[in-house]
């Protein structure tokens, strides 16, 4: 099977970009609040932090063929993130960097049979899954910060695989509340030359990748693949990076399909 080494090294790519962006924060700065409603930044970089820490004991677990989850309680990770409210810039450079190389030290360690052992986070995933998770995390908390640092700056790479997940991921994600309409809508990544059909069927929902050509669509979304990632993953709720035809329910969906 294929080595995660390039895939490990894309998440220290990603977390040497945030800790640069970090070198220059000021305590004031770390205070203020982030793009996220109700974090600041610090809580943002800590959760950065405790987020590699759950993914890291996970990853040891997995070493001695036992199976753990990445945090104790939904509790637990919430007061994780809330104990970094008010720490200094300094100490939360600190923190992630040193979470990092904890958590990189832990996949150097892993056996070669042990990145399709399990751990258990929301979902259920082997290793090999949870580098991916971990990159996730890093690019789109990086915008999060609002440090300068837009969606147009994910790598290309990235942006593919974050719209696989998201359409890969949607049937599982509908929220129960969501209108039981008869719709179909097409989602399309300009740049990438793709597109999604998300076919609505009261409380059937269908995706399928296909040509954008084929058929009509109620209602369109389209835009840079990066936009539409940040759509939805929630980072632009309203679609403001996006181009809505025809019937703009179609800019419900990272409403009805929540990314969490």
């Amino acid at each position: 099977m294929q080595s995660p080494a390039p895939d490990v090294e894309q998440v220290g790519r990603a977390t040497r970009q945030v800790l640069r962006a970090l070198d220059d924060l000021t305590d004031e700065q770390a205070a203020a609040p982030s793009r996220l409603p109700g974090w600041s930044r610090a809580e943002v970089v800590t959760h950065l932090a405790r987020n590699a820490d759950g993914i890291r004991g996970m990853v040891e677990a997995a070493t001695k063929g036992e199976v753990t989850t990445m945090y104790p309680s939904s509790e637990a990770r919430a007061a994780g993130i809330a104990s970094g409210r008010g720490t200094a810039a300094a100490l939360l450079r600190a923190d992630l960097r040193g979470a990092h190389d904890r958590l990189v030290e832990a996949w150097n360690d892993l056996p070669e049979d042990g990145w399709d052992r399990l751990g258990r986070a929301s979902v259920t995933r082997t290793m090999r899954d949870f580098i991916w998770v971990r990159r996730r995390e890093v690019e789109v908390h990086h915008v999060d910060l609002d440090l300068g640092f837009e969606p147009s700056d994910w790598p290309v790479t990235f942006v593919s695989d974050a719209l696989d997940e998201i359409f890969g991921s949607m049937v599982s994600r509908g929220v129960p509340t969501r209108a039981l309409i008869d719709v179909d809508y097409l989602v399309v990544s300009t740049d990438h030359d793709r597109a999604w059909r998300v076919a609505i069927r009261g409380i059937e929902v269908h995706v399928t990748e296909e040509d954008r050509t084929r058929g009509s669509a109620d209602g369109e979304a389209s835009g840079w693949g990066c936009d539409v990632a940040a759509w939805l993953y929630g980072r632009d709720p309203r679609g403001g990076g996006v181009l809505a035809t025809g019937d703009i329910g179609v800019l419900r969906l990272p409403r009805w399909f929540p990314f969490a």
